[in-house]
């Protein structure tokens, strides 16, 4: 098998091809990342929220001295609240929506001057009560989002708030500085990973897609082996080595390449560009390496589908990996969360998804019991494409060629 090992391995150096989309096209598409997204979270992670208050006695309210004290990390304002009447609120809020048109919510112009511009908000809060708090937001990324959880963090702590306030002026203060303490630790404390960038999702996918690559490599040169595929493919049919010997010297002349790829990308991932995964960098490495081998049993197994030529398989495997890439959010990250929540189910057997959910869990939860679970999906998977590959390779047969 070293022998077989030693042809593979000179096989795949010598494919100009393989070393471009293995190693060169991963460390390029890192690159424009790097200066695509590297600025953008600094730039607006301390960005003021703008947002528009309704409801009488607006000012007086507990939930507002919340708001008014909540400050980043470096000290700056999270909120700038303005108060005014609710017509005015909704024709601010249809002003920051994205792709606004010439109409306002009502069919009013919004022919506007600069200071409408500046006053634009990003969602709407209405005081109903002490307790009764809503809110409305025009889009939903990463502002937004953060709004919502400090709306839902104080409805929590609605009942809490209503008999602070029966028990006077003070206790009621009392019980806003409380929820502004639990909101504080649901923004800074709550996650346990060390970057909250959230374009650090296209690095994972990039990470992801890196493993995937590995199951063309493993394809190509699983299928060069059959019979009915290739001269090559004829003669070791009629060898005396076992299939078997064969195709364990291809996995691990692949694995080789694909970790000695993965390990180069990481070095100028993590070395050279500074990008922040989060964690801990051996849980990172150890990701990608059992993300390697989910790709190559991926390869392997979809080698093995019937006795279809190499063209026919390349596709499957095309149209397997791409549209996994799509549905993990590597073209568009908020996708990955619409399938989420409608189809769960392609999360957990997609392995682009399997494996960025790793990555994620671990930046965001620590090395804990989700990164341990993704784990296991990711080893169960890796199994299981290994196995029913191993099975369709015993049952084709080539006697008749």
């Amino acid at each position: 098998m070293g022998r077989i090992y030693t042809f593979y391995m000179k096989k795949i150096f010598r494919t100009k091809t393989v070393l471009f989309w293995g190693l060169a096209f991963p460390l390029i598409l890192g690159s424009l990342f790097f200066f695509a997204f590297s600025s953008i979270y600094s730039q607006q992670s301390s960005k003021a929220m703008k947002v528009a208050i309704v409801g009488e006695n607006a000012k007086d309210h507990p939930f507002v001295k919340v708001l008014e004290e909540l400050t980043y990390d470096n000290g700056s304002k999270m909120m700038d609240i303005t108060f005014t009447n609710e017509e005015e609120a909704f024709r601010l809020l249809e002003l920051g929506a994205p792709n606004s048109s010439a109409k306002g919510l009502n069919g009013q112009s919004l022919d506007k001057e600069n200071d409408d511009e500046t006053k634009k908000v990003i969602g709407v809060i209405t005081l109903n009560s002490e307790t009764d708090v809503t809110l409305k937001i025009a889009a939903n990324d990463m502002y937004q989002s953060i709004l919502s959880g400090i709306v839902s963090a104080y409805r929590a702590k609605a009942e809490f708030i209503q008999d602070a306030a029966a028990k006077g002026q003070e206790a009621m203060m009392q019980a806003a500085e409380s929820v502004k303490k639990d909101i504080e630790y649901t923004e800074n404390s709550g996650m346990a990973g060390e970057n909250k960038d959230p374009y650090v999702a296209y690095f994972y996918n990039l990470l992801a897609m890196m493993c995937i690559l590995g199951s063309t490599t493993m394809l190509d040169m699983i299928v060069s082996l059959q019979p009915n595929t290739s001269d090559t493919g004829l003669r070791v049919g009629a060898s005396g080595v076992s299939k078997l010997k064969f195709e364990a010297g291809v996995i691990l002349a692949v694995l080789t390449f694909q970790s000695m790829s993965m390990g180069i990308a990481l070095v100028y991932l993590l070395g050279i560009l500074g990008i922040n995964f989060g964690g801990e960098v051996p849980m990172v490495i150890l990701t990608s390496f059992l993300g390697v081998l989910l790709g190559i049993s991926l390869g392997f197994f979809v080698a093995h589908i019937g006795r279809f030529k190499y063209g026919v398989k390349n596709t499957i495997l095309t149209l397997l990996t791409l549209g996994g890439g799509a549905l993990s959010g590597l073209y568009a990250v908020q996708l990955k969360a619409v399938v989420e929540e409608n189809a769960p189910i392609i999360n957990r057997i997609n392995p682009m998804s399997v494996i960025t959910d790793a990555y994620y869990s671990l930046n965001i939860f620590g090395v804990g019991e989700r990164f341990y679970k993704g784990v296991l999906i990711m080893l169960g998977l890796t199994a299981g494409l290994f196995l029913l590959g191993g099975l369709l390779s015993r049952r084709n047969q080539y006697e008749s060629l």
